[in-house]
């Protein structure tokens, strides 16, 4: 089948005249998880990442992608034609670089510039113009290959209460027409799926697990139009409540015209970082020069939550200590009396656990249950149809989250399921000792997430070994359980880490073949005091789990690692008390016990 599209596709290219092909791995809103109409790179090569690109030539097909998926990329494209291009490794080649080096005198390449952000677009132009190379813009040029391409999402919209997001959409409309008369700008184009949302205090159930709109948002000095299927917004409720901001709904693809149709005098804002290439044509070729390419403010003042918002996600955790008490327990008891399980049975049943904690809306993310060697794919994805049996021995990793109406969780723990090797125990308390160091960290107000990104590694560092993730990203309000502007990671980005951001924590070690470890706590970064040498900042684990001692090798751990540990576990021993049954809390109170 893959080969087939491949063969396709190339024929396709003969008859156009094009020299490579660029599929990408996002949709028109640069999103990281995306809805079936827009899994062009899946479609074209086979590969189910979330991260990726994919380049075509008459005698080359390669797949970009990163440190999460090496693995996978060999179960899945292994034996195919398809080579594996490692970024965010050392000496790493970005594809627009690949292609600046490997493209014809005078070649063409062809893209979809309505699923390629501008700035995207302009790497490749930067690459190819020295070989005067060419771009050719071919919106949706797959259609030819994919007659039946799935539609659009259509699931309803519905509101978020003001008593969840704590902030009403007046109040935010007002902050952006704010933001927009300082910048000298009388609209702007809002384009990424959550920042629509957020600004509007409207979800949906477009994307599996995270829970936007496939809208565009356009935001005016006197009024507001989404852009999205009328009908999803047909219910009363959701209609008053977009009419009360003075907000109207049009057709998804009427954005274009309405941005023909504004003033030539309009100073249209927006962000290239995310707005297609095809719109952003489109608003240039309306108003010239008065299309103003910047950052969005909206991703920086979603990012720092606010009193309701924190309460929601400390709320959450509660919620989802509780339920991995009653599932660890559970998945225990089972092995022990002999019951068959797999790993979807355990996804399973956290989800039955979740739904009845109530105000539960739908997982964060599709679930990573992992058993033995699975884990060590750091982004391990079971299904009914493929998965494996969990025996009681080894580890078992289970990194899944939750949205309630209330607040979003992210979680890893990993689990002894009955004995386990020397280099397990050694590698599970090395992931653990970074988890600490990270969560105990102490800095200065500026302070990067590459700053910091260290103190999760040094331990593993010391003994020679490394993980090829990031250690942590933002976690959205019940929105995309990936979300920035923060990031901690050795890439450089040009954020401080400040009070009210929501961060994972999450250092990991896979052995292929072997076993994975991964810890994740996600924490809250606060003010801790102000002296004459500036503004200290620190963290609030808000996770709520508790985290297994057995397996650690106490001599590894230092006297300030144990007592975090120790404190941590009592902290949610007694947090979870009023909320469990007598024989809950009896065991829970053998897995919380003081090295």
């Amino acid at each position: 089948m893959i080969s087939e599209r491949l063969a396709e596709l190339r024929r396709m290219m003969q008859r156009e005249g094009w020299d490579a092909v660029v599929v990408p791995g996002s949709d028109p809103h640069s999103s990281e998880y995306l809805p079936a109409r827009w899994q062009l790179r899946q479609f074209i090569s086979g590969f189910t990442g979330s991260y990726g690109t994919v380049v075509i030539t008459p005698s080359h097909a390669g797949l970009w992608t990163d440190t999460r998926y090496f693995i996978q990329f060999d179960k899945e494209l292994g034996g195919t034609e398809y080579v594996l291009h490692k970024l965010r490794v050392p000496d790493a080649v970005q594809p627009w670089e690949w292609l600046g080096k490997e493209l014809p005198q005078g070649g063409v390449v062809c893209i979809d510039g309505s699923c390629m952000s501008v700035a995207e677009v302009d790497e490749y132009r930067q690459a190819i113009e020295p070989k005067g190379g060419q771009l050719d813009n071919r919106p949706d040029f797959i259609d030819e290959l994919w007659p039946d391409r799935p539609a659009t999402p259509d699931d309803p919209i519905w509101v978020l209460d003001d008593v969840y997001t704590g902030r009403s959409v007046a109040d935010k409309l007002s902050w952006l027409r704010g933001c927009m008369k300082e910048n000298g700008c009388e609209a702007m184009l809002v384009n990424s799926l959550d920042e629509v949302a957020w600004l509007l205090n409207i979800r949906s159930a477009d994307i599996d697990f995270t829970p936007v709109v496939i809208a565009y948002l356009l935001v005016e000095r006197g009024r507001a139009t989404l852009f999205t299927n009328p009908a999803k917004a047909a219910s009363p409720a959701v209609r008053q409540h977009l009419e009360v901001v003075g907000c109207v709904v049009r057709p998804y693809e009427e954005v274009t015209d309405v941005l023909r149709s504004l003033s030539f005098a309009t100073h249209l804002w927006v962000d290239g970082s995310t707005l297609n290439e095809a719109l952003y044509e489109c608003a240039t070729d309306a108003l010239k020069e008065n299309v103003m390419n910047r950052p969005s403010p909206i991703r920086l003042e979603k990012g720092l939550k606010n009193d309701v918002e924190l309460n929601g996600f400390r709320r959450a955790y509660l919620k989802d200590g509780i339920v991995q008490t009653k599932l660890f327990k559970w998945l225990e008891e089972s092995l022990a009396a002999g019951t068959r399980l797999t790993e979807m049975d355990v996804a399973d049943k956290q989800i039955e656990l979740r739904r009845a904690q109530g105000e539960y809306v739908d997982e964060s993310f599709a679930p990573i249950s992992a058993w033995g060697e699975n884990a060590a794919l750091p982004h391990y994805e079971p299904t009914h149809e493929v998965c494996s049996e969990v025996h009681a021995k080894g580890l078992f990793l289970l990194d899944s989250g939750a949205h309630y109406l209330h607040g979003s969780t992210d979680i890893t723990r990993t689990i002894p399921l009955g004995p386990l090797t020397d280099l397990e125990r050694e590698d599970y308390t090395l992931v653990l000792k970074g988890m600490i160091g990270l969560a105990t960290a102490v800095f200065p107000c500026g302070t990067r997430g590459a700053n910091i990104d260290v103190l999760a590694r040094i331990p593993l560092w010391k003994a020679l070994r490394n993980f090829g993730h990031g250690t942590g990203h933002g976690t959205g309000h019940v929105l995309c359980v990936h979300e920035g502007p923060q990031d901690l990671r050795q890439n450089v980005y040009d954020q401080a880490i400040l009070p009210g951001m929501v961060t994972s924590d999450e250092p990991g070690l896979y052995r292929e073949g072997m076993h994975g470890v991964r810890h994740e706590n996600v924490i809250l970064c606060h003010e801790l005091e102000k002296n004459e040498f500036g503004d200290w900042l620190g963290f609030e684990t808000l996770t709520c789990t508790y985290i297994d001692p057995s397996p650690v090798v106490v001599e590894l751990l230092t006297q300030e690692e144990r007592d975090w540990l120790n404190n941590y576990n009592e902290y949610v021993y007694i947090r979870l008390l009023p909320h469990l049954t007598d024989d809950e809390k009896r065991w829970l109170r053998g897995k919380t016990y003081k090295l």
